[in-house]
């Protein structure tokens, strides 16, 4: 089998966990932030006759408020995790010295990641809405970095290198 196919398979399953990731902490977020607590308030809480029952909410809001938190941070940093564990895996796996690249493997690859990653990102507003927008944003910056940086650019100086050693 073409090495080259099998790198663009490989890209192509890695974005796809990427996405799993990105889109799916996003959704996960969005549930969180539309309404869905960790604690439910109560009713009605009455200490030696006294009605605490709004102090008792606000100290719920207060847990559910740090529980969202805390989500919203371990759902970017999972995801930074996995997403750099993938492009870090594609990269070892896929990318050899003794390989030819060809243009059309680089130029594919180059569009491949901006295309996936800015529907990533779109994907992830229309699953949510605009007022999350940083959130999308803090969980879409991932993909587009480290494949980049550690899968399209060894890719493309591999091709650069398979040029030179032609030209010699």
């Amino acid at each position: 089998m073409n090495k080259a196919f099998v790198r663009r398979v490989l890209l192509v399953a890695a974005s796809i966990l990427n996405w799993i990731f990105s889109v799916g902490y996003i959704r996960y977020i969005y549930m969180l932030s539309s309404g869905e607590h960790f604690i439910n308030y109560v009713d009605n809480i009455e200490v030696d006759g006294s009605d605490f029952t709004p102090l008792a909410n606000l100290a719920i809001a207060g847990a559910n408020g740090l529980a969202i938190l805390l989500s919203m941070v371990l759902a970017v940093l999972f995801a930074t995790i996995f997403i750099l564990l993938f492009a870090i895996l594609l990269r070892i796996i896929t990318i050899r010295k003794n390989d030819m690249v060809t243009k059309s493997e680089v130029v594919f690859t180059k569009r491949f990641i901006i295309v996936s990653s800015v529907l990533a990102f779109i994907v992830g507003i229309l699953s949510t809405n605009t007022k999350l927008m940083w959130y999308v944003i803090g969980l879409s910056w991932q993909q587009p970095l480290f494949m980049i940086l550690i899968y399209y650019r060894p890719l493309k100086n591999r091709f650069q290198s398979c040029q030179q050693s032609i030209l010699l």
